[in-house]
């Protein structure tokens, strides 16, 4: 036992499992295909091309596909960021206090991906007044629950 720094206590506790990849995939995640997804996307497009932009909002950060692959998590992405990009500077925080919390977590979520992305960064001034005007009204719990949300746009 001279080098009783080195042994791996948790080899000798059989309770102890080792953290693995799939511990790491968030609970309840349905598998959304881009067939599934292309109604919405569609109606959120239509919305925001109308002017129903508080609607076009609403329907976009109701029920994000937590569950889709890259691919199609991107389209619905785009359908987003159009939307955002249409919106007017003035009708943004009336839209924004007519979300709910967990909607707040949703656009939090779609700002940080759209200003990560060359689509979004094209747009990022647009990007950035949602974001200031979401922090205003929501304060910071959406950037703490984006920072600690294992789930994904």
């Amino acid at each position: 036992m001279e080098d009783w720094r080195r042994i791996d206590i948790d080899a000798f506790d059989p309770e102890s499992g080792r953290l693995t990849a799939a511990d790491l995939i968030p609970p309840n995640q349905a598998q959304v295909t881009l067939q599934e997804l292309q109604p919405k996307i569609q109606q959120i497009r239509s919305m925001s091309t109308s002017g129903d932009m508080i609607s076009a909002i609403q329907l976009a950060t109701s029920d994000p596909p937590y569950g889709a692959d890259d691919s199609t998590k991107a389209q619905y992405l785009q359908a987003v960021l159009e939307a955002l990009g249409q919106t007017r500077q003035a009708d943004i925080s009336n839209i924004i206090k007519q979300l709910s919390p967990k909607q707040h977590d949703v656009l939090i979520k779609y700002l940080y991906k759209g200003m990560s992305v060359p689509e979004g960064q094209k747009q990022g001034g647009i990007l950035l007044s949602w974001f200031e005007k979401l922090t205003q009204e929501a304060g910071v719990n959406p950037v703490v629950h984006y920072l600690s949300d294992r789930r994904t746009v």
